[in-house]
């Protein structure tokens, strides 16, 4: 290698490391004063912080002088999170006095046991001051229906699917992959069922028997909600309780909705409920983020770019000999 090609080997290398430590600065520095800034002004008036309950959830609240119906969407699977979320979000439209009533609009598969009744739990709560009408967009399904059976009226397009009332739960066996890597789990208990679904061992007869039992209480649980919200008989609950999917015009024969309709057929259905006039819109609470939170993103975005074209000209300086 010549003089002149080492000497343009190294410049090349030292500007592309220039490069990358200058992206990093200057995006470092200005994702510090716009977060300094956002720390300010984070809490402007049209966003509600979960104040009640949960100071992790931001999102756009009805600033109106009128009446209004809160939209509050169900449409992601259960967990801790999303329930807190709703449950905030059904909070701040009990506690609004401009707020009519709820149009709970729903799209889920389920998700978990306890986040689902915690749900099914607030909207008995609310219902009780307020009318929450569910609206079933295509899919109520396990903790999602869970959810919604307590709601004032339910409404389902007429291709949605609901039901699957009942509980799973799903492990893996891994002792024969641990076998393979010659590995050897020592597990300590004071009890037999103590590692009842340990993926470490084989699941015995005892385990089995132990773990089926335990949701089959949960199940239990599930069905006289749905019994004690919907009122239907043994027969419907019997036919229902084995985790199958039914189309709404099949829901509705077995009263686990009260309509087939459209979102306007929903909105119709609160509108009578709640004594208010025919105009009155929906709001929904949607998530928001401060703007420093939005332009930081933005920023580490392009630091990102940067960063890799940096890096790729780096590594393939060979490519200009």
């Amino acid at each position: 290698m010549t003089i002149k090609e080492k000497l343009f080997k190294f410049f090349t290398f030292g500007f592309a490391a220039i490069g990358i430590f200058t992206t990093l600065l200057v995006g470092g520095f200005i994702f510090l004063v716009f977060s300094l800034v956002s720390g300010f002004h984070n809490n402007p008036k049209n966003i509600f912080s979960g104040s009640q309950n949960n100071p992790r959830f931001e999102y756009s609240t009805y600033e109106g002088t009128g009446k209004y119906f809160a939209g509050i969407k169900l449409n992601s699977e259960i967990n801790d999170k999303v329930a807190e979320e709703i449950i905030d979000k059904f909070e701040t439209a009990l506690s609004d006095k401009k707020s009519a009533g709820i149009l709970f609009e729903i799209d889920s598969p389920g998700g978990a046991v306890v986040p689902s009744q915690e749900i099914y739990d607030e909207v008995t709560k609310v219902r009780a001051k307020k009318p929450v009408v569910a609206y079933i967009r295509s899919l109520d399904a396990s903790g999602a229906f869970y959810s919604s059976i307590n709601s004032t009226k339910i409404v389902a397009n007429r291709g949605s699917l609901i039901g699957s009332i009942g509980v799973i739960m799903q492990g893996m066996e891994a002792n024969k992959l641990i076998e393979f890597l010659k590995l050897n789990p020592v597990t300590l208990k004071t009890g037999a069922l103590k590692d009842a679904g340990s993926p470490m061992r084989p699941m015995n007869e005892n385990d089995k028997k132990y773990l089926q039992e335990l949701i089959e209480e949960t199940r239990k649980e599930f069905v006289n909600d749905v019994k004690k919200a919907r009122k239907i008989d043994e027969t419907t609950l019997k036919f229902m309780s084995d985790g199958r999917v039914i189309l709404a015009p099949k829901a509705l024969e077995l009263k686990l909705i009260d309509s087939i309709g459209t979102r306007e057929v929903a909105l119709d259905e609160l509108r009578t409920l709640s004594k208010t006039t025919a105009d009155t819109n929906v709001f929904y609470f949607d998530e928001t983020k401060p703007f420093g939170e939005f332009f930081s993103q933005k920023i580490m975005k392009g630091m990102s770019d940067g960063i890799s074209q940096g890096v790729k000209e780096t590594l393939n300086f060979k490519n200009f000999y």
